[in-house]
Order: C-alpha cells, then sequence, then structure tokens
C-alpha cells in the first residue's frame, strides 16, 4: 500500500536542517553559554536519526556514507590531544590555553583549547549514537 507521506518528507528536511543548525549554535555558544559539545552531538544525532526514519535508513546512509565508528575515533583522538597539550608545551595536563585570531570578514576571535575539547565530545556523541541507532535500525541486514 502507498502511503502518501509529502507532509512528513517536507517538514522533516526542514525541522532536520533546523536541528542541524541549533546543534551547531550550541557547539559554537557552549564556552561561554550553557550548551557545548555533548547537546551540539545529541541535536546532530536527532537530526540524522530523524531524516532515517523519514526517508529510510538505505537512503540517507547512501547519501551520506560516514562510518560512525570512525568519527568516533577522530572524536577521541581530538579530546585526548588536548588534554594532553599542556604536557607538550610544558603546563599541566588538561592545562587549556587560548589566543586570539584575526579571521577576515569576522574579526578579532579567541581560539582555544576547550573548542578542540568540546569539538572532540560532539564527535563521540554523534559517532556512539549513531552506530547504535545503524546498529538496531538495520534490523538484521
Amino acid at each position: 500500500m502507498k502511503t502518501n507521506d509529502v507532509i512528513l518528507k517536507s517538514l522533516s528536511a526542514i525541522i532536520s536542517g533546523c536541528i542541524f543548525l541549533l546543534s551547531l549554535s550550541l557547539y559554537f555558544g557552549g564556552h561561554f553559554l550553557p550548551g557545548g559539545g555533548f547537546v551540539g552531538g545529541l541535536l546532530c544525532t536527532m537530526a540524522l536519526a530523524l531524516a532515517m526514519f523519514t526517508y529510510g535508513i538505505d537512503k540517507v546512509t547512501k547519501l551520506l556514507p560516514i562510518n560512525y565508528v570512525y568519527v568516533t575515533a577522530i572524536g577521541l583522538l581530538f579530546s585526548i590531544g588536548t588534554a594532553f597539550s599542556g604536557v607538550v608545551v610544558g603546563k599541566n595536563f588538561f592545562k587549556h590555553h587560548f589566543t586570539h585570531i584575526h579571521v577576515p570578514l569576522m574579526g578579532e576571535m579567541e581560539l582555544h583549547t576547550a573548542a578542540i575539547f568540546d569539538l572532540g565530545v560532539y564527535f563521540v556523541v554523534v559517532g556512539v549514537l549513531m552506530s547504535v541507532i545503524l546498529a538496531f535500525g538495520k534490523d538484521g541486514k
């Protein structure tokens, strides 16, 4: 039986995009406001899961051929790397450091290792949760 799911597919594309943009906003604002890598990663996973629920796992994985185990590994490398970066520069373990850089069209920005650590957490959360969703969602395939 063919179902008419035009409204679901139309709204899902818009809502998934909005959720993903909110996840990026929470990630970038997480160093100074509530949010960060964990909450941003959860929302990114929600956006991907909504797309997979609406369009099917096979179509989304064909469109985004990502191995989420590698995403998890890259996230762990970022997080562990920032923890040891203080030791490399002669400071304490997990000592964060920062600098100011000038970005064209955006002006002066603060660049710090907490942002890289949060990016690692973001990748770990997305990688682990998407691996679990795909493991349970494949239905024995």
